[in-house]
């Protein structure tokens, strides 16, 4: 233990690993309060006047406007869509431009969570092509529970035609998701974005941090005397992993809950109760609230992290120099969003999950996974994303740690 705490202390000794972990807090609430400032709304003061109202101001509006909120009943779907199409009628507008942002503050707002999803589950099924909002049928959105299987089935044989097993697969994950879905104002799809930004950059944070954990004493040639000693090699490789980790890992896990506290303080708790389909799809496969896919997105996030952070020792044990291992680490994080851009189809999906860093980036996020209906393929077997991506991660941990230890013990002075 005493080995292990002056191997700490080193490490935060350094200017920029101070700097680096002060950033990392301030992103925490920063990254939380950005959605706030997109908020906005349109109101009618007491002298009759109109007036822009934004960030903590819009939430406390839209906080105030509770007539939809609960369970999202077919009844309260018929009176949005009901409600939409004499105002769009009223205006002569097929998609709403038409309409004024105070009519549509006073009159549609409260419905407008639901709008997309309706039109979302009322898609051709075969084109995909989502009606306006003029052309839904009132009577049949009264069916809108029951149209949601039909719905993933259609997105499933267009995305996933040469692959039936795909199709089960998602059928029976769907079958787990609570319904009738709920609907609470909170943090949306706004804030998810930042929050998977968020883990991105505390991820590269990181990264710069423990590239240097074996690399820096063999810069300077002080890992020539520390390899000979009593308590060289084995015991002191595990020991820096051990630091690496407790240093990086308790930073992001608590920078990770600063964010989803400070979200839901901001833009209140009771939105953590609401369905994660009303924000996204409304056949989005995880049974997730609002609140518990924050939960999700932070602790299959960390996984990925460590997966990451372990990489990054392993090519630390084995450079020669920290800007070695710092150009090596750096370029291994944001390979997946590379790869993810560049390589399409069957390739680069495979590719974002098994690279070490996979799951960790934007558009390539272990969030967006969550959300999309990508399935990985051995055979005639077909594995959702975020299963391989978590399964992956879990197992790159020990083993990337692992190699670490065994590179440095290996190398000879």
């Amino acid at each position: 233990m005493r080995l292990l705490g002056l191997e700490i202390k080193r490490i935060l000794k350094t200017r920029i690993t101070w700097i680096l972990l002060a950033a990392s807090l301030f992103l925490g609430v920063i990254m939380a309060y950005l959605p706030v400032t997109f908020e906005g709304a349109v109101v009618t003061t007491e002298g009759g006047e109109e007036k822009e109202i934004t960030g903590l101001e819009a939430v406390a509006y839209y906080q105030n406007k509770r007539e939809m909120f609960g369970e999202v009943t077919a009844e309260k779907l018929q009176e949005a869509v009901t409600v939409y199409q004499e105002v769009y009628e009223t205006y002569d507008s097929q998609y709403g431009s038409e309409v004024p942002a105070e009519v549509f503050y006073k009159k549609l707002a409260c419905y407008s969570p639901f709008i997309h999803g309706i039109k979302e589950a009322f898609a051709n099924a075969e084109t995909g092509v989502a009606p306006g909002v003029r052309d839904l049928d009132v009577r049949q959105v009264g069916d809108y529970y029951d149209q949601l299987e039909k719905r993933l089935a259609a997105v499933m044989d267009m995305e996933q035609k040469k692959h039936p097993q795909a199709k089960q697969t998602a059928l029976d994950k769907f079958a787990r998701v609570s319904r009738p879905y709920r609907y609470y104002y909170g943090a949306g799809g706004n804030s998810m974005d930042y929050e998977t930004l968020f883990l991105f950059l505390i991820t590269i944070f990181s990264v710069v941090i423990a590239a240097t954990i074996f690399s820096a004493d063999r810069q300077t040639g002080a890992d020539d005397i520390l390899r000979c000693t009593r308590h060289g090699r084995l015991k002191l490789a595990g020991v820096k992993v051990a630091a690496a980790f407790l240093i990086t890992g308790i930073t992001c896990l608590l920078c990770g809950i600063i964010w989803i506290l400070t979200t839901n303080t901001l833009f209140g708790w009771e939105g953590t109760e609401t369905s994660m389909q009303v924000i996204y799809s409304v056949t989005s496969l995880p049974p997730f609230t609002v609140g518990q896919l924050q939960w999700a997105n932070l602790l299959g996030g960390y996984v990925l992290f460590l997966a990451t952070i372990s990489f990054t020792l392993f090519l630390s044990s084995l450079a020669k120099d920290n800007v070695s291992a710092l150009a090596l680490g750096l370029v291994f994080a944001l390979l997946p969003i590379i790869v993810y851009t560049a390589v399409p189809g069957v390739l680069g999906d495979w590719l974002s999950c098994i690279l070490p860093s996979g799951g960790i980036g934007l558009g390539n996020s272990l969030l967006y996974a969550m959300c999309d209906f990508s399935f990985l393929h051995i055979g005639s077997a077909s594995f959702w994303n975020v299963d391989v991506l978590l399964l992956l991660g879990i197992f790159k941990i020990p083993l990337f740690s692992f190699l670490a230890m065994f590179a440095y013990c290996k190398r000879y002075v």
